[in-house]
């Protein structure tokens, strides 16, 4: 007998009726995201001696997945590398590989999921399969944005988007979406990136997926949230947190958090703001994802420097490169040296703050989103003493806000943009008239 699953039919024979209705269970439990009792029901079922080696590998690969949205990566890594140590088939070996690269992402490990996702894309594709392919596929257009080469990440990502829809995989289209969204966020092209991030709540809730309805509701607020709508970013992050905690989705509350943190200090309620953000870096050192680590450091230096605690604008920043050298990412060196450059203007230092900003221009230019680099050259504009530079600055700000600008097709979103005080300083000083845009 068969059970079918995601990359097609995994065959029970050989397995007794036992280790099958174990088995069963723990998908049943999966799908209800009830993790900790399918961690059991795979527990169970591998106990049962005697089953083919491609049921126990699956087991073990399902049951790490498990624990990975439990937070517990150490028994997750142990998992997939035994689903991969047992495996007998090129098609179970890619899906815990693909596994394996999701992990070592997460914990920053950039060099070793890139070459993960690499051998498992050849081993999908030698074996057609798709759910391994689609994976594949998106695990290295997560990693292309990261290093800032969107038009790479969008190619892989599109392609993994179409494995999944010929393979009828409606759960990992959704995931596949919030990549896109993700992506299209960091070109600067924010309809694009929210169809995709709407797009993907609309399937995640047709499947009853919880937890990633509570990441869509997250990066739909971050999209409002750039674009200074933040009443409805402070509205889509609070459904998320909420959602998070009845979902115990633990892994996405750092995050959720942090958005809250940036919400409220822009609407002027700074120490609550400071609060969220604290609670973000605990819980980011907590799981030990140091990307979300580096984004709470950074606002939370923002959020200082604007309120003149330059001290602890200080600690955050070099907490900040710290983790920069670790991950060896430009993204957050430019971040750091960003960040720095307005601490020492502050504090009287042009000059330093001129070579620091000039430090943040050279790691920025393909690592970091077009919402943080339209905000750098404004700075630029203001520190540099040389008037022409700074024209030169000036220019290049405004025309990354009007490339922004002039492609939303929802007027409110447009109107908070464009008339949000950073924005139209930047614009009135280029001699812009918002409307026309």
């Amino acid at each position: 007998m068969s059970d079918t699953v995601t990359s097609g039919q995994l065959s029970l024979t050989g397995v007794s009726a036992a280790a099958i209705k174990a088995f069963r269970e723990g998908r049943l439990a999966a799908r209800e995201q009830e993790y900790e009792k399918a961690v059991r029901y795979y527990s169970d079922a591998l106990a049962f001696e005697g089953a083919p080696a491609i049921f126990r590998s699956r087991l073990f690969e399902y049951r790490g997945q498990c624990h990975w949205l439990l937070g517990e990566f150490e028994a997750a890594e142990k998992d997939y590398n035994d689903s991969l140590a047992i495996s007998d088939t090129q098609d179970q070996t890619a899906r815990a590989r693909v596994r394996l690269g999701e992990l070592a992402d997460f914990r920053g490990q950039y060099e070793e999921a890139e070459k993960l996702y690499q051998q498992a894309l050849q081993e999908g594709l030698t074996s057609q399969n798709l759910l391994v392919i689609g994976r594949a596929r998106r695990g290295l257009g997560v990693l292309y944005r990261r290093q800032g080469n969107t038009d790479a990440a969008i190619n892989h990502l599109t392609q993994s988007l179409a494995a999944f829809r010929q393979a009828g995989e409606a759960r990992e289209q959704g995931r596949v979406l919030t990549s896109l969204g993700r992506t299209r966020q960091a070109r600067g092209e924010y309809q694009h990136a929210l169809a995709a991030h709407h797009e993907a709540h609309t399937i995640l809730e047709s499947v009853n997926d919880r937890w990633r309805v509570v990441q869509a509701l997250n990066d739909i607020g971050e999209c409002h949230q750039a674009l200074y709508d933040i009443d409805n970013a402070l509205s889509y992050h609070q459904r998320a947190l909420q959602q998070a905690m009845e979902t115990k989705a633990d892994l996405l509350v750092p995050e959720i958090k942090r958005n809250l943190g940036v919400d409220l200090v822009e609407m002027g309620q700074y120490e609550q703001g400071l609060v969220y953000l604290q609670a973000a870096l605990d819980g980011a050192r907590d799981v030990g994802n140091m990307e979300h680590e580096a984004l709470a450091l950074y606002n939370l230096a923002r959020a200082y420097l604007r309120h003149e605690d330059f001290d602890l604008a200080a600690q955050a920043v070099a907490a900040l490169a710290h983790i920069a050298e670790t991950l060896n990412a430009d993204r957050y060196r430019a971040l750091a040296s960003f960040v720095r450059g307005e601490l020492m203007y502050y504090q009287g230092d042009r000059a330093g703050a001129v070579a620091e900003l000039n430090n943040a221009m050279l790691s920025a230019q393909t690592s970091v989103d077009r919402g943080t680099l339209w905000k750098l050259h404004a700075t630029m504009s203001h520190v540099a003493d040389n008037e022409n530079i700074a024209a030169v600055h000036l220019t290049i700000a405004a025309d990354f806000i009007r490339q922004t600008a002039e492609p939303l097709q929802d007027p409110h979103l447009k109107s908070c943009f464009v008339y949000a005080p950073p924005v139209l300083a930047v614009l009135q000083a280029a001699n812009i008239n918002p409307e026309k845009l």
